[in-house]
């Protein structure tokens, strides 16, 4: 997942269904979508034991994949189960060419099979991550264009319910289904939309920022009634099962940079009665009430004591407030959702356990937990328990099927044996019997200081043992995220099915930083970011080659965002890559703490801010790619997002511009209308395309390359044009 710049999986559950990987789902819904029907434990265990690289027919029939084929994937997003536990709504996107991005609609599986039923269609799609459906199961409501739609569920037209002054997020439902409530920033007011139109428009930095309240529109009649208000932002909300209470995450601003002030409030469904639960310095994320409204839940990245940066845990209190509890102290892994059980006696939850996550039941009463899933993939932040239906609804993002939507059973009881989940949708059927794809597996080795570290290889579609292959090294992001069996979110960004198609190994570390691991692995760049995770890629990658897998002499580094700064910082300390690509990447860390639009994990990074007396100046800096880029000598390509606030555009242009000093071939690309995470389609078959060429001459030592092109593209577009010149 090198493409992700998220702190934490928690940045994942609000970014990951904003974009998400390009489909072709009204192509698939006629010609490619199989009929689907639930999967015994047996039947998923033979397809997982099934290797990825392995022919489900005659290996000449799979063809390798290229960068269209991914772009034109399907992708299945945000499966909810409808409350008898019959059907599965779920969006599935398809590569709008004209549109230049992904537009997804709504389909309708039922869960004891059949063909899948398309619900919304349209030119311009629907939201990602907005479906759910109504308590009685006739009608669902779904964003489109930043208003509240209902469909019924059967089929039909969609209706407009809201009108509001501006676009509306996070919609749910009453329990009595009268109600839908939803968050909104406020609107513009007289006086500014009469300064926008005469362009007297010179903002405040920071300021300039709109406060988000709760709302709630009445079904029946469209009626809207503002239920928060004040200075305070809400994040997110919950409703008690019953409708009666609400639980709200409000924060001083909207700013990304104050998420950490953010505080728990409670307040009856209208509002009232609001009293603030939580007073301290770390973010609550996913508050939930439970069933008997004595307690909540949530997750945070603290320990007992409240100290920030740590693993993702679970935290419970009562629900009048007190001191927070940790709920699982010793707990190895990190809690990236959890859920109560409908009787209140346990709680579920999806755990973070480094190559794969695994949903897991913890009892309240002993503190114990144990796994219900088991198997090399990754659950994607799409994971909800619908208890009148008994079931939980998620999806497996697996090696040879790129997150189809999975059913397992709530259990009784703590005792209750382990169920079976059930696979529900069909869209990756034929994926492994139309394309080659590579083997996935986990290794291990030993960093420079002993410490044990794990990582993902997948091997070159034509691997022969004894034969030694160019290696591409891509880093995640975060660097609080690890890398999972599956595709991952980001696809068509690292491509490492094309790849292995074209002869690489592909390494993916979970090098030290990296969540899943344990706090004290977590916490490794606390006191000096890079203190270990350099040397742990550089121990994989020698992993590799005394295996005998990886060729020294052909070695490639890449990264984005957190995998951008670790980027820059291997091409300033060793040689031994042939090519590198960042993506994103931190230049200097004492400009980048002014520039970016947050700094809390920094702060605790680097022991302090560069502003305060006595300043760790010297902390920045030693960890600055830039203070050692007179020695990088490693041919290396840039990107970046013009509109980019995480990772902003001047930290690309100063490492550019210092290897382009020192004569190192280099190229810096900036992709207008883009922020941290791309998603305009022929921007990121820019990137993969001009890397694949940079990679092929500087490593592979050759200039064949030939660009794939858009459809309705031709050699004359920018990316043939750039690599026209490149390759001269």
């Amino acid at each position: 997942m090198i493409f992700c710049h998220i702190t934490s999986f928690r940045r994942a559950v609000r970014l990951a269904l904003g974009g998400g990987i390009l489909a072709l789902a009204t192509v698939l819904a006629s010609a490619q979508l199989p009929e689907s029907t639930g999967r015994d434990r047996a039947a998923h265990d033979a397809a997982q034991a099934q290797s990825p690289g392995a022919a489900a027919g005659p290996a000449e029939t799979r063809k390798p994949m290229s960068l269209l084929d991914i772009a034109e994937l399907p992708r299945v997003l945000d499966p909810q189960l409808s409350p008898n536990g019959r059907f599965v709504v779920y969006m599935l996107t398809h590569a709008d060419w004209n549109a230049g991005r992904a537009i997804g609609h709504l389909w309708r599986q039922d869960t004891r099979g059949g063909a899948p039923m398309q619900l919304t269609f349209g030119a311009g799609g629907d939201t990602p991550g907005t479906v759910r459906w109504a308590p009685n199961g006739a009608t669902l409501l779904f964003i489109r264009d930043g208003q509240i739609q209902l469909l019924p569920a059967e089929g039909g037209e969609p209706r407009a319910l809201t009108r509001h002054a501006t676009g509306v997020s996070t919609p749910s439902w009453s329990p009595d289904g009268t109600l839908i409530y939803f968050v909104a920033p406020d609107g513009r007011t007289t006086d500014e939309r009469d300064r926008d139109r005469r362009k007297d428009d010179v903002y405040a930095l920071d300021e300039n920022v709109k406060t988000r309240h709760l709302w709630s529109v009445t079904v029946a009649t469209g009626a809207e009634k503002q239920i928060t208000s004040g200075d305070l932002s809400d994040l997110s909300y919950r409703l008690s099962s019953d409708g009666s209470l609400l639980v709200v995450e409000r924060a001083p601003t909207p700013l990304e940079d104050d998420r950490h002030r953010a505080e728990l409030w409670t307040m009856d469904r209208r509002g009232a009665n609001a009293r603030a639960l939580t007073q301290n310095d770390i973010e609550e994320i996913q508050p939930e009430i439970s069933p008997d409204q004595s307690q909540i839940l949530f997750l945070a990245e603290t320990n007992e004591k409240l100290e920030p940066y740590y693993n993702s845990n679970l935290f419970v209190m009562s629900a009048s407030g007190g001191t927070p509890r940790l709920l699982l102290p010793g707990l190895p892994h990190a809690i990236d959702q959890a859920s109560w059980a409908p009787d209140g006696a346990s709680i579920l939850a999806v755990a973070n356990m480094g190559v794969h996550s695994e949903i897991i039941q913890i009892d309240l009463a002993t503190k114990e937990w144990k796994a219900l899933t088991a198997g090399d993939h990754f659950i994607p932040p799409t994971w909800s328990v619908v208890p009148s239906a008994g079931q939980m609804v998620f999806q497996f993002d697996e090696p040879a099927r790129f997150g189809d939507a999975w059913t397992l059973p709530i259990p009784a009881s703590r005792d209750a044996a382990l169920a079976a989940p059930v696979r529900v949708t069909g869209a990756f059927d034929t994926l492994d019997r139309r394309f080659a794809l590579p083997r996935q597996e986990k290794i291990t080795w030993k960093g420079a200081d002993g410490e044990t570290i794990e990582g993902l290889l997948f091997y070159p579609i034509d691997y022969a043992a004894g034969r030694r292959y160019p290696l591409v090294v891509q880093m995640h992001g975060g660097p609080s995220e690890s890398d999972k069996f599956g595709a991952g979110p980001g696809l068509l960004l690292n491509y490492f099915p094309v790849l292995a198609a074209r002869g690489y190994a592909v390494l993916r570390p979970n090098y030290r930083g990296s969540t899943g691991y344990g706090n004290a692995f977590y916490r490794d760049v606390v006191g000096g970011y890079f203190r270990n995770m350099h040397l742990d890629v550089l121990a994989g990658v020698d992993a590799l080659i005394k295996q005998g897998i990886a060729d020294p002499d052909r070695l490639v580094v890449m990264g984005w965002s957190a995998g951008g700064h670790l980027t820059n910082k291997l091409i300033t300390t060793t040689t031994r890559f042939k090519a590198a690509s960042s993506g994103a990447g931190v230049a200097d860390w004492t400009s980048m703490y002014a520039q970016t639009d947050t700094r809390r994990n920094r702060m605790v990074w680097f022991g302090g801010t560069p502003w305060q007396k006595n300043a760790p100046m010297a902390m920045f800096w030693d960890n600055s790619p830039l203070k050692d880029v007179a020695d990088a000598k490693t041919p290396t390509l840039f990107f970046v997002g013009e509109n980019d606030v995480r990772v902003p555009l001047a930290q690309s242009i100063e490492m550019y511009r210092a290897l382009k000093s020192h004569n190192v071939p280099t190229h810096l690309y900036v992709a207008p209308r883009e922020g941290h995470q791309w998603t305009e389609l022929r921007h990121q078959i820019f990137k993969a395309n001009t890397e694949l060429a940079w990679f092929e001459r500087y490593a592979l030592g050759r200039t064949t390359y030939v660009p794939e092109q858009a459809p309705g593209d031709d050699s004359t577009s920018s990316i043939g044009r750039a690599l026209l010149c490149r390759n001269r």
